[in-house]
């Protein structure tokens, strides 16, 4: 079933009125059949099979680790949870190129993960079963996160529910904006950037794909987390903003600190501050940063180029601290720190938009090929005819940058949808009908649309 369907919507408003007037026992029974019922519209039995599997694995475990705080046994269950991960996601390099790799294992697993360390480390009380399925197989983010923490979660799901109409429209309004970004932002500018990969420009047209795919990525994937959010939000749990205008960051740090904040959080959380973070030295702080980006570099794939995009990550970010301690002691007129912000966030996208490159290349002969052609410059304008797009859908492709950019300036200074929700009626109204007018003429959406391959639902 399609995020991005009928079918989808009526399946949510349906799981949002029977959980809304249930008891609390009843509504985890509906949501945790939702959760069932959403995974098996996938179509395929292995999805929820190796799901149960790993879910009661992982509660044995912990009934195991809560009984006996030993850090050999947290380290013993942890080990079949990577190998899962590890056997699905490289199978294909051994020839096992038909082995079809469960919906949301790369995201499922690492919440495991977390709660058993969480358990260890007695940050969280071990929960009874039925909330702890529930936690791991929550339907809004288990295809693609955000990767929420146990904690919270259970402590929201154990929690009288009690019906906010305010927050119920914020989530339906935040989920309606995460659609509209997918449908009409994201999907234009993926078809364009394939049409540009796929064709034989260079130079200045070239690049100007590779900063599309940016934005393309960047949309795609805050906008399925804004669902994600929103729906959560609809059911009455409150999950942590995934992306916050991470575009807008001035360092390669400070972008980690803004784009996939449950992962890089999660990162940080259960790989670098338990490996020694920057408690052991300058040399095995450095060290740390680097495994830490090499494991978020095979997480997202099993291709030498996903190894390649997190080893430039970490590369950048160990030289950026190094550059930081030069000058840390440095004071900089309020005029030039600010020219340096502006230029900051230039340099930082342009590095980021680089490493883009890696992440999106087949293999490394792919990525490389592009990065020779972005520098075979046969002129200066950009070659509409042999991509395929007229000068209308070029000032089109422009107006939606113009739009990301405006509106993440607003978004880096305000909470947009609480501030949406302040307007009277007329301004709040008129604002969705815009949006829905703007979709049915701009939107990508009609027979042949597969609006399900949100880009970091395949990792």
């Amino acid at each position: 079933m399609s995020v991005i369907s009928w079918q989808f919507i009526l399946f949510v408003g349906i799981v949002f009125i029977l959980s809304a007037f249930a008891n609390n026992k009843l509504r985890k029974l509906i949501i945790l059949i939702a959760n069932v019922f959403f995974i098996l519209s996938y179509g395929k039995l292995i999805h929820l099979i190796w799901l149960i599997l790993l879910i009661i694995y992982s509660y044995m475990m912990s009934i195991i680790i809560r009984k006996n705080k030993n850090k050999y046994i947290l380290i013993l269950s942890i080990i079949p949870l990577i190998i899962s991960l590890a056997f699905f996601k490289y199978c294909g390099l051994f020839g096992f190129t038909n082995i079809i790799m469960p919906l949301g294992l790369s995201f499922y697993t690492f919440k495991i993960i977390s709660y058993l360390y969480d358990l260890y480390k007695k940050k969280v009380k071990r929960s009874g079963l039925l909330d702890y399925a529930i936690y791991v197989s929550f339907f809004p983010v288990i295809s693609a996160g955000p990767i929420n923490r146990a904690k919270s979660f259970i402590q929201q799901l154990n929690a009288p529910y009690v019906f906010n109409y305010r927050s119920s429209k914020n989530g339906a309004v935040l989920c309606a904006l995460g659609m509209f970004q997918k449908m009409v932002f994201a999907d234009y500018l993926g078809i364009v950037c394939n049409n540009i990969f796929a064709s034989e420009v260079k130079g200045i047209s070239l690049l100007f794909g590779v900063i599309l795919y940016a934005f393309y990525i960047y949309m795609d994937f805050d906008g399925y987390s804004n669902i994600a959010i929103g729906i959560s939000k609809l059911l009455g749990f409150e999950i942590d903003r995934n992306f916050k205008t991470p575009y807008l960051a001035t360092s390669i740090m400070e972008f980690w600190d803004r784009w996939h904040i449950s992962l890089s959080s999660w990162l940080k959380d259960y790989i670098y501050i338990p490996l020694g973070g920057n408690r052991k030295g300058t040399l095995r702080k450095y060290i740390n940063i680097m495994i830490v980006f090499i494991i978020s570099g095979l997480w997202h794939g099993s291709t030498l180029v996903f190894l390649i995009w997190g080893i430039g990550h970490g590369i950048i970010n160990i030289l950026e601290n190094i550059i930081k301690n030069i000058f840390k002691n440095v004071e900089w007129p309020s005029v030039i720190s600010g020219i340096g912000k502006i230029i900051g966030i230039i340099i930082n996208f342009m590095l980021v938009s680089f490493l883009w490159i890696f992440f999106r290349s087949a293999n490394m002969n792919e990525a490389i090929s592009i990065i020779q052609n972005i520098f075979n410059f046969n002129g200066l304008t950009i070659d509409i005819a042999t991509i395929g797009i007229t000068i209308k859908e070029l000032y089109w492709i422009m107006i939606i940058i113009i739009i990301i950019i405006i509106s993440d300036i607003l978004r880096n200074h305000t909470n947009m949808i609480e501030w949406l929700a302040n307007r009277n009626f007329i301004i709040r109204w008129g604002f969705y009908i815009l949006l829905i007018f703007i979709t049915l003429i701009f939107g990508i959406y009609g027979p042949g649309y597969n609006a399900s391959d949100f880009i970091y639902a395949i990792f």
